[in-house]
C-alpha cells in the first residue's frame, strides 16, 4: 500500500473520532497519528490531513451542502461525511494532489470502510464540488501565513497583540472577530499564550470577513531570574515541533498551578488546583487564572493585586515557568517559518538582554503597548533601529480581565507589518 493512501485511512480514523468524540479529544490526535505508522512521512502526511481539514472544515462543509441536493450534512453516516471532508480539502486546499488521485483515493476509503454504495456516492459528490469550485483552488486569504504568495496585501490599521479564551482572555475566538471588526480595524494577530487552538478557530470564523487574522502566539520563555514573553508571527502552526512544544507547555502549566496552589497554602490563601482549572477550561491554565480566582476568593481586592502581593515576578507563591529558554523559544519560532518579537519590553524592564536576544535570532520588538510612556516608546524605537529589529504593536488584549485595554487600543500601520512579514525565513 502506498504511503499516502495509509496516510489518508489514518486521517480519516483521526477525522471520525473528532467527529464522534468532539474537540475534547484534540491533543490525542497528534499522538494517535504517531503512533499509527513508523513512518515519519506517512505520519506528516496524516497529520497534515487531519489538521488542513479542522482549519477550513466550515467552509469544506458549506460546499458539500451545497451541492447535495437530497442529503443534510447532518443525516450523512460518519464515515461518508469525513470521507468527502478529506477528499474536498485535498481538491480545493492542496496544490500538490492531482484532482484525479483524490478523488480516486476517497472512492477507495468509502469503498474500503464503508457500504458498497458509498464509492458511487462519494465520487459524485466530490466530481460536483471540482467542476464548480475546484478549478481556482481556495486558499485560506484570512490567515495571512507566511507560506501564501499573495502579492500585496494591505493589512491598513492593525492589532497585533489579542488574547482569547483559549489563553488568559474573557473573549471567543469569534467574538474577537466581530469585535475587531466592529473596532474598524483591518488586521489582528491572536496571540494567545502557548496555543494555537483559538487562531485555528478565528481563521475558521474570519473566512469571508473584512479583515485579516495573523498566525500568532506568546510563548513564554526563561531566561534567569524571571520569564520573558516572546511574540511569534506568520507561524506556521501545524510545525510538527512547535505542536510538541505547546502540549509540553500545557502539561508544565497545569503543574505550575499545583505547585502556586501549594505555596499560597503555606500563606493561609486557601484556593483550589481544580477550581483554576475549571476557570481556564479549554485555554491554556496560567498566573492570570489564579490571580482571579485569589479574587474572587476575597484575599485581594482587585486581580492587579493578586499579582503584586502574592504571585507576580519574585513574589511568595511566584512558581517560574522553565519549560524554554528564550534562545529556545526564538528559535523555535524561526523553525516554524515565524518571526520572533520581545514583547512587552517596558514591563519586563530587562533591556540590558535585548543584546543577547538578537544573538539568539530576535527579529523584532514589541515597540506600541499600552503601558509604555511617550519615552518609552522612544527608547524602544531607538534600540529596535541600532539592532535592525522590526516594529510591532499591539493591546495586550484579555478583556475583562485587564480593563482599559480594549481591541485597538494601541494600533500600528500596515507598513510595519510588511516589513514584519519580510522577517520571515524562507521555509
Amino acid at each position: 500500500m502506498r504511503n499516502r493512501t495509509i496516510a489518508r485511512e489514518i486521517a480519516l480514523q483521526a477525522l471520525y473520532q473528532l467527529d464522534l468524540r468532539g474537540d475534547e479529544i484534540l491533543g490525542e490526535i497528534d499522538s494517535f497519528c504517531k503512533k499509527s505508522t513508523e513512518k515519519h512521512d506517512v505520519y506528516q502526511f496524516a497529520i497534515a490531513l487531519t489538521n488542513g481539514c479542522r482549519l477550513h472544515l466550515k467552509e469544506i462543509d458549506e460546499k458539500i451542502s451545497l451541492v447535495t441536493e437530497h442529503w443534510e450534512l447532518r443525516r450523512m453516516a460518519i464515515i461518508d461525511k469525513n470521507i468527502l471532508r478529506l477528499g474536498v480539502y485535498e481538491l480545493l486546499y492542496r496544490n500538490d494532489i492531482p484532482p484525479k488521485v483524490s478523488i480516486n483515493e476517497a472512492i477507495e476509503l468509502a469503498k474500503k470502510f464503508s457500504t458498497k454504495n458509498s464509492g458511487t456516492f462519494v465520487n459524485g459528490i466530490l466530481d460536483k464540488i471540482y467542476n464548480q469550485f475546484g478549478n481556482g483552488k481556495l486558499k485560506n486569504v484570512t490567515c495571512s501565513s507566511a507560506l501564501q504568495a499573495v502579492p500585496e496585501i494591505h493589512y491598513g490599521d492593525a492589532d497585533l497583540h489579542i488574547h482569547t479564551t483559549y489563553s488568559d482572555g474573557t473573549m471567543t475566538p469569534e467574538e474577537v472577530v466581530d469585535s475587531a471588526i466592529c473596532c474598524g480595524i483591518s488586521t489582528i494577530a491572536i496571540t494567545d499564550h502557548d496555543t494555537v487552538d483559538g487562531l485555528v478557530i478565528a481563521c475558521r470564523y474570519g473566512q469571508n470577513k473584512n479583515i485579516h487574522i495573523i498566525p500568532g502566539i506568546e510563548l513564554s520563555s526563561y531566561l534567569s531570574p524571571s520569564e520573558v514573553h516572546i511574540l511569534g508571527y506568520f507561524i506556521d502552526i501545524y510545525n510538527i515541533s512547535l505542536q510538541k512544544t505547546i502540549q509540553q507547555s500545557r502539561n508544565d502549566r497545569v503543574n505550575r498551578i499545583h505547585a502556586m496552589v501549594e505555596k499560597l497554602h503555606k500563606l493561609h490563601v486557601n484556593i483550589n488546583s481544580q477550581e483554576i482549572l475549571t476557570l481556564a477550561g479549554q485555554g491554556s491554565p496560567g498566573r492570570m487564572h489564579v490571580a482571579e480566582i485569589i479574587w474572587k476568593h476575597g484575599y485581594c481586592d482587585t486581580i492587579v493585586e493578586s499579582f503584586s502581593k502574592y504571585i507576580g515576578d519574585n513574589k511568595p507563591a511566584y512558581v517560574p515557568k522553565k519549560t524554554l529558554t528564550s534562545q529556545q523559544a526564538i528559535e523555535l519560532i524561526r523553525d516554524a517559518g515565524g518571526v520572533p518579537v520581545l514583547a512587552h519590553p517596558g514591563l519586563t524592564q530587562r533591556d540590558h538582554i535585548i543584546e543577547d536576544l538578537v544573538k539568539y535570532g530576535l527579529q523584532g520588538i514589541e515597540v506600541y503597548y499600552p503601558s509604555h510612556t511617550p519615552q518609552a516608546v522612544e527608547k524602544y524605537l531607538e534600540i529596535a533601529k541600532r539592532y535592525n529589529l522590526a516594529i510591532t504593536g499591539g493591546s495586550d488584549f484579555h478583556g475583562e480581565r485587564r480593563t482599559g485595554c480594549p481591541i485597538a487600543k494601541i494600533t500600528i500601520p500596515g507598513d510595519l507589518i510588511s516589513k514584519l512579514k519580510q522577517r520571515c525565513p524562507s521555509r
